[in-house]
């Protein structure tokens, strides 16, 4: 998966998310996203008028958000992890993408199968979205005061990418957290500067 990761410099997606907010709240988005290395990336709410951009080193490392406010829609810069901008959010979106989740995957599952820690519940041929995958179903039983992403994970390969198109993770206790997923995922489109743009006209900055 390091070297498809590798090999990608950009890709369009739905980004499916899931959370869980506090004690029983589940919110549910769906967010066309453009991503581009080394961190670039514009998204849309697939339901909703709203739309955000962060490029890392620009727009004073910023992230613009085109939203719905108190006097009607209106566009305002934030730092990534404002009150306002993670309101009903587990991350920032400088946790988005496949980097994201590669990351949990090679630490923890390293540092698990170093200290044997790790269980294997589940690993084989899967569908996800129409497609070919590898499903991989761990739990974690940390010891010695060591601490991992999350006790229970639930991820899909994508056998022709080779990328980790989905995370579902759960707490000790089997009560469900969070899941990322990525559908219609298109690799090496070749977005243009434009795609990552205020100035975009499609766009509403």
């Amino acid at each position: 998966m390091e070297s498809s990761y590798s090999a990608l410099n950009d890709y369009t997606a739905i980004f499916r998310k899931r959370e869980k907010i506090g004690k029983s709240e589940i919110y549910d988005e769906s967010v066309l996203v453009k991503f581009q290395k080394p961190f670039k990336v514009y998204l849309k709410w697939i339901d909703e008028p709203r739309e955000a951009l962060y490029v890392e080193g620009e727009y004073n490392n910023k992230v613009l958000v085109h939203y719905h406010g108190l006097f009607g829609m209106t566009t305002s810069s934030f730092n990534p992890e404002n009150a306002l901008v993670m309101h009903n959010n587990r991350h920032p979106i400088t946790k988005i993408g496949f980097g994201f989740i590669l990351g949990i995957m090679k630490n923890d599952f390293s540092i698990a199968r170093q200290h044997k820690e790790m269980e294997t519940i589940k690993m084989g041929e899967d569908i996800f979205d129409g497609r070919p995958s590898i499903l991989i179903d761990v739990r974690f039983t940390p010891h010695d005061g060591r601490k991992y992403y999350s006790p229970h994970i639930i991820s899909q390969i994508d056998k022709e990418l080779m990328l980790p198109v989905s995370i579902s993770c759960y707490d000790a206790d089997g009560e469900f957290q969070e899941q990322y997923s990525y559908i219609n995922v298109k690799i090496n489109p070749g977005l243009g500067g434009i795609e990552f743009s205020k100035e975009n006209k499609e766009y509403h900055f």
